[in-house]
């Protein structure tokens, strides 16, 4: 049938309504009139794609990525990156509203860079001993040769990693994890390949990287997204960072901060923040292992009067939220790569005496519909 394509929803496909009832439909864009087949049908909904396009949209671009196409990694690199800001922020904007049920009219401001090779680290998937990126909507591992997200230092690994695979003790091998300072480093299962430490400098700060330590992604928003959390400390005396990683917000906070405490659930990670710290010389941080949870339920003790919690995509969960709101800190800062998860954990925030101060997007990953954000609660 042929749709017309209203908007586009969070997941990344664009939405048509029918007289069949809303069909979702990937790679297009608002305003695409585009013949479809339906692929798949559900209770309330249909998913389909493209077998024609009759109008493409005034927001559409030419692709430059290789694996667009094969892998589909970039998800949105056909629609211009101006719009794709625009986009972001009302389906933030409408996953508040809907999930959440929190309005919010006031502006976001964004945090964006170049929209290309902006990645410093990679997990590849590992096929006939060649690296890739699992195809989009399967469990295909796709080979590349080159991607137009990744910083040109790891585009070139890529056939370095080829020939390490190559060797007789990597048959058993299926993921591969690298980042780049430059130089790169990578692992291998157990080998570690590169020479040298990877290190990063973020303004006044030097952050030492490890391919399977969490580390920031974008090398060009590195600055403004440290400044955006930083600028929200001021006065702050005891910080407690939940879900740390390297340290990247806790080294800075902690020369701000009289007292600072991360914690980190990954021992990989945990090692590099207390690398981190020394390497700035900043000794007022201390990081401590365990899940978010468990730290908030066995430490009693805990009085900060400024929160960070960055979690993974899946959310800190509603329970963790409560514990955090428990603390009755001034101000929680809330950085998540999800906005579905932040729109059912925020509620519970705000029922236990906070405010929605300050929303910033932060466009960690152009030309996907990945959306990070940076949320500020303050105590009222």
């Amino acid at each position: 049938m042929r749709v017309t394509i209203e908007k586009l929803v969070y997941g990344g496909a664009g939405l048509a309504r029918t007289e069949h009832g809303v069909v979702f439909v990937p790679r297009t864009a608002p305003g695409d009139v585009v013949e479809v087949d339906v692929v798949e049908r559900k209770a309330d909904y249909a998913i389909a794609r493209v077998t024609a396009m009759h109008e493409p949209s005034a927001d559409r671009q030419p692709t430059t990525c290789p694996n667009y196409d094969s892998a589909g990694c970039c998800h949105w690199q056909h629609i211009r990156y101006p719009r794709q800001i625009e986009i972001k922020e009302a389906i933030l904007r409408e996953t508040l509203q809907r999930t959440g049920r929190i309005p919010w009219d006031a502006p976001i401001p964004t945090v964006s860079g170049r929209d290309l090779h902006y990645r410093l680290r990679a997990s590849f998937h590992v096929y006939k001993r060649k690296l890739g990126f699992v195809e989009e909507r399967s469990h295909r591992v796709v080979a590349i040769s080159e991607c137009s997200a990744l910083s040109p230092e790891l585009n070139a690994f890529i056939s370095e990693g080829n020939e390490v695979l190559a060797g007789p003790d990597m048959t058993e091998i299926r993921e591969v994890h690298a980042i780049s300072g430059p130089p790169v480093l990578a692992t291998f299962g157990r080998k570690r390949v590169g020479h040298g430490p990877a290190r990063i400098h973020v303004k006044d700060w030097v952050f030492d990287l490890h391919p399977e330590a969490f580390f920031q992604t974008n090398r060009y928003l590195l600055a403004g997204f440290l400044d955006t959390v930083l600028n929200e400390a001021s006065g702050a005396r005891r910080v407690l960072d939940l879900f740390c990683g390297s340290g990247f917000f806790a080294i800075p906070l902690a020369k701000i901060a009289g007292e600072v405490l991360g914690v980190e659930s990954s021992r990989a990670a945990l090692k590099q923040a207390r690398l981190n710290a020394e390497l700035n010389r900043v000794h007022t941080a201390r990081f401590f292992e365990g899940t978010a949870e468990e730290t908030l339920k066995n430490s009693p003790e805990l009085r900060p009067d400024f929160i960070v919690m960055n979690p993974p995509r899946t959310g800190a969960s509603r329970e963790v939220a409560g514990l955090v709101a428990g603390l009755e800190a001034d101000r929680v800062v809330y950085v998540s790569c999800n906005p579905s998860t932040f729109a059912r954990e925020a509620p519970v925030i705000l029922a236990r005496g906070y405010a929605l101060d300050r929303i910033t997007l932060v466009d960690q990953f152009p030309n996907t519909y990945h959306i990070e954000m940076v949320a500020v609660f303050r105590r009222k």
